[in-house]
Formats: C-alpha cells, sequence, structure tokens
C-alpha cells in the first residue's frame, strides 16, 4: 500500500527505510491520547531520526508524535495489550504513529511497494575525492537495487565525497557502491556485481532520504611529474620524537610516493597527530608504516609500504613516512580544484588556479604568441599533455606559456598579478 509523505494520517500501515539503522521500519497511524501514555522523550530531526531515535529506546517507545514542519518529535510509551490502528483525522499538522518493528530483510516487512526497475538516462557523473586524491565515475540506481548488494560498513558522515572515499580507500576492497543520505549524515558501503541487471523488488511505502550510486570507477587525480622518482626512507632525513617509550622517525614525503604504497583505510581525525596515533595502534602496526592527513578534509589515510621502498619496524622503533600535498603551503590559499571541459579536444581537464607570484618546481616550455582566451591557451596545454609533459600554463597579454611541472624546488616561476596561472591536474576523455 502506498500513501504520500503529507497524508500519513490517512495511511493505516506504512514503512519507512531508515538509513541510521540500515532497517526498514514498520509504522501505523494511531490517535495519541496524552492521559494513557508516558512521555519519554524530545529532539528535534527528520522523521528518519526520529524512527532511529525510537527504536534504540525499545521496548520502553512505542508511540510518536512528529511534526514536518517544525521537525520536532515526540516519544512516547503506552503499556497496553490492544492498539487501535484506524487512521485519526483529528490531531493537526503533528503525525500520531505507532511504531512495530524494524527489519534488515526488506522482504520480511508486512507492508511495501512491488517496483520494477529502470535505467536513467544521461546518469553519469564526476566527482574528486581529496582525502585520497582521487577522481571518481559515477551513475545513480533506483532505491531499491541496494537492497540486492552486499553490506559492508555504516559510516557517519554528511559529505558524499568523503562516502566516496571511505568506499575507495583501501587498495584491496570489494567496495563499488554506496547508499548515502546527506540529511541522516550516513554512509553504507556496499558490494554489488558489475554486471547484475537490474532487479527491482520490493521498497518502503514512504520515500527515503538516502540515494543509492555505483562507482564505475577512480583514478588519481594527480600525474607523476615525469623526472620524478619515488624516495626510500634512507633517502630522507627523517623527524625523530620520543612517544610511550617508542622512538618514531618521520619520513616527510610527497603524495607522489603513495605509488610504492597500499592503501589500508580511511578515517576521519581531528589532526594530524591522531592520524599519526591511528598509524601507531596496535591493531595497525605490523601493516601501517606511512599516512596523509587531508587539512582540507580533516580524514587520515594510512598505508603500508611496499617492502623495497621500507625500512623494518620493531617494538622500540617505528619508521613512518609523512605523506603530504605537493608543495602544500604554497597551494593552501588556492581553490578547490574545478572541472573544465574543451570541446574541440572533446577532453574534460580538472585545473586548480594558483593565488600566491612566486611559485615553485615549474620551467617553462613554449610561448604562444596571438592567443586571445584562456580557453584557448588551457586547449593548447590539454593537447601536448602527454608529448610535452605539459601541466601548466601562464596566460596574461594574449601571452600563453605553457610549463612542465620539475620535481625540484630549485626551478621557480614569479608571475604578475594581473596572470592567470592554473595547473591541469589530468585531462581525460569527455562523457557525455
Amino acid at each position: 500500500m502506498s500513501c504520500a509523505f503529507s497524508k500519513l494520517v490517512n495511511c493505516s500501515w506504512m514503512s519507512l527505510y531508515i538509513p541510521k539503522l540500515d532497517a526498514t521500519c514498520v509504522l501505523s497511524a494511531k490517535a495519541i491520547i496524552h492521559d494513557d501514555v508516558l512521555h519519554i522523550k524530545q529532539v528535534h530531526g527528520t522523521i528518519e531520526s526520529c524512527v532511529a531515535t525510537c527504536f534504540g529506546l525499545s521496548p520502553f517507545c512505542n508511540l510518536i508524535k512528529y511534526s514536518p514542519f517544525a521537525k520536532l518529535c515526540n516519544l512516547y510509551y503506552e503499556n497496553a495489550t490492544h492498539h487501535d490502528l484506524q487512521p485519526n483525522e483529528q490531531i493537526g499538522q503533528s503525525m500520531h504513529l505507532l511504531f512495530h518493528s524494524c527489519h534488515k530483510d526488506i522482504t520480511n516487512i508486512p507492508v511495501g511497494i512491488l517496483v520494477q526497475s529502470k535505467y536513467q538516462r544521461n546518469n553519469a557523473a564526476k566527482i574528486h575525492t581529496p582525502s585520497i586524491h582521487k577522481n571518481c565515475d559515477f551513475g545513480r540506481l533506483p532505491f531499491v537495487e541496494n537492497f540486492h548488494a552486499q553490506r559492508i560498513q555504516l559510516i557517519a558522515t554528511s559529505s558524499l565525497k568523503r562516502c566516496f572515499a571511505f568506499c575507495e580507500a583501501p587498495t584491496h576492497t570489494t567496495c563499488n557502491s554506496v547508499l548515502f543520505s546527506a540529511q541522516e549524515g550516513t554512509c553504507l558501503l556496499l558490494s554489488r556485481a558489475r554486471n547484475l541487471a537490474l532487479l527491482g523488488g520490493i521498497i518502503p511505502t514512504l520515500q527515503s532520504s538516502a540515494l543509492f550510486f555505483i562507482i564505475l570507477r577512480c583514478y588519481n587525480d594527480f600525474i607523476l611529474p615525469s623526472a620524478y622518482t619515488i624516495p626510500r626512507f634512507e633517502e630522507i632525513v627523517p623527524t625523530v620524537y620520543t612517544l610511550f617509550n617508542l622512538t618514531i622517525s618521520l619520513y616527510p614525503v610527497q603524495f607522489y610516493a603513495t605509488k610504492a604504497a597500499i592503501r589500508i583505510g580511511l578515517w576521519e581525525t581531528v589532526d594530524e597527530t591522531c592520524c599519526l596515533m591511528i598509524c601507531l595502534d596496535k591493531f595497525l602496526e605490523d601493516y601501517c608504516n606511512g599516512y596523509y592527513f587531508s587539512y582540507g578534509e580533516k580524514t587520515c589515510l594510512t598505508f603500508s609500504i611496499r617492502k623495497n621502498n621500507s625500512l623494518p619496524n620493531s617494538p622500540l622503533y617505528r619508521h613512518i613516512m609523512q605523506f603530504s600535498d605537493d608543495r602544500e603551503n604554497e597551494r593552501a590559499d588556492n581553490d578547490p580544484p574545478e572541472l573544465h571541459v574543451f570541446p574541440i579536444l572533446d577532453e574534460v581537464c580538472q585545473l586548480e588556479f594558483y593565488k600566491p607570484l612566486f611559485l615553485t618546481g615549474w620551467s617553462v616550455i613554449t610561448e604562444i604568441q596571438s592567443t586571445t582566451t584562456l580557453q584557448e591557451c588551457l586547449s593548447n596545454c590539454a593537447e601536448v599533455m602527454r608529448a610535452k609533459n605539459c601541466s601548466a600554463i601562464y596566460f596574461i597579454d594574449e601571452s600563453c606559456i605553457l610549463l612542465e611541472r620539475m620535481p625540484h624546488s630549485q626551478y621557480h616561476f614569479i608571475r604578475q598579478k594581473a596572470s592567470v596561472f592554473a595547473e591541469l591536474l589530468f585531462c581525460e576523455p569527455n562523457i557525455r
């Protein structure tokens, strides 16, 4: 049976998927007589959060009064063996609901809607996940299809970027899809067979805030500078700390060096110290010898460095690579990267526009005069990105300078205030 959200009181039985529980809960309309019930709690939030709170208090919560306009939730307990399930019209703008049960298996709910899934057109999109330095192509699938996917882990986050990053973070993972609710701040990591046809099935009678996305592919958001070589531990001067009778040597390296590492996992952390403590924790001490803390995302990505690039650890000595963004301080004030489409090349590129005037690690390839637009200058670089290692442009007064990224900071470039300096982080064929 289906009933509209705005007419909930006119529907006797209903079901709703609750993202915080990864379960479908069954409710029915029932007038609340305040003299016969015990008030348990009042909270503000969505109907989904309201039901989740009631479930958490069960068996001492079995009645819900919810106002969708004020987003006010009052929870009650009624000690009764008989419940009148007839809808009541005289309850104003609030919904009066009897809480019955919650089910992990959607086929076990006594009320639902049988649907047939269909693919949506123009469903492909891109997202940048700075926590793991990757770009991901993804698509949206009908909500019902999530019930045919294997559950991996439920994570609390209100960021779709971080949700995708948690799925893709481990090098060895079966996660390839997510059920995400920004409203509820939940991210359910899922594994779904790649070539599985749309199956349809039973869905709750009420629409959930959760959206089902499948990740088509992810790839690095950077290109290694042509002359870059991955350093070994013994080639780097470490910073040495003593903590808990443990000597810790941190070896600062650019994120490029993660090419020689296996990603373990991603955690949300408040600062870099917490990130280091995760790597030092006993449950990771045999594996973790590298980490990357994203200051923008407040996340910690842990690594296991391959043996030929690492040093042996012991109970008293730990050697850990401290990965950081290339020219992290220099790029700190730049705006987030953005995607630009180049129709002539039929490509899409991710660009980062620089604010500092003094820039390190760049070498001029060539200068192209009589370049009238920034788009034309960027296209010139994208066209020779692979042939001539072009990775940035400098545009001023109809002059377009193409630049190559160099691995050493002694190469520098000084730009004028009225100019544009943009790095092309990556380019690929445009998906339409």
